[in-house]
């Protein structure tokens, strides 16, 4: 028999259904206990957009998840938490490709609260938030007061913590898609140029070998 929980202002109504495991709260900090029953299990945090989520549950922590998803663990705060569903025995897929990698998945970090994640991840590569347009990736250079300090390529970004929704551990060389996407781009350039004007060379440190045009 399936559960239905709502959260009002702190109070906690259960309804009984027919459909799928189902928490719904209303965007104040929900409490670990009423989570708990998903630990273990594969299920989808908000039902759609850029911040749905699928992942097994590894832990419920003060206000904080930390879930395996296929892209690695991601610890998301509560307060953020529109709805959990559990899903699809389907959606196992994605998870057990996460829990292949060596197991490393399974091991999440217990802090204190979400914040004291952010400071764990002191010092390390990340991605905020899980996707849209404040989905950032960087290094993270300080965690402090209520300010995270973020190095995205060759900007520093100040993010407030309230408006940090999800965090993920990245590593060194995946956090810079842009980077790739520009030196992809400049690979492009190099090659139509190269093929529009055989007498550039190869560009090295600025200078251009253009021997070629008179050697031939």
């Amino acid at each position: 028999m399936a559960f239905l929980f709502e959260l009002f202002g702190g109070g906690m109504n259960q309804y009984h259904g027919n459909g799928m495991n189902h928490y719904q709260g209303s965007g104040h900090q929900v409490q670990g206990g009423s989570l708990e029953e998903f630990v273990g299990k594969t299920v989808k945090i908000n039902r759609g957009g850029p911040d749905s989520i699928v992942g097994r549950v590894l832990g419920v922590r003060s206000d904080y998840l930390a879930v395996s998803t296929r892209e690695g663990i991601v610890y998301i705060n509560t307060s953020h938490i529109k709805s959990i569903t559990e899903g699809p025995k389907s959606d196992g897929k994605s998870d057990g490709r996460s829990r292949g990698r060596s197991g490393w998945s399974t091991r999440f970090i217990i802090a204190e609260n979400f914040n004291g994640v952010l400071r764990r991840l002191n010092q390390r590569f990340v991605k905020i938030n899980w996707g849209g347009p404040e989905k950032v990736e960087g290094f993270i250079v300080e965690v402090s007061g209520n300010t995270l300090l973020l190095v995205h390529q060759k900007e520093i970004i100040r993010i407030p913590l309230f408006h940090i929704k999800t965090v993920s551990p990245q590593k060194a060389g995946d956090h810079s898609d842009g980077n790739k996407n520009d030196g992809n781009k400049n690979k492009h350039e190099n090659k139509s140029g190269k093929s529009g004007n055989k007498s550039g060379g190869r560009t090295v440190g600025g200078n251009t070998g253009g021997g070629r045009t008179g050697g031939r």
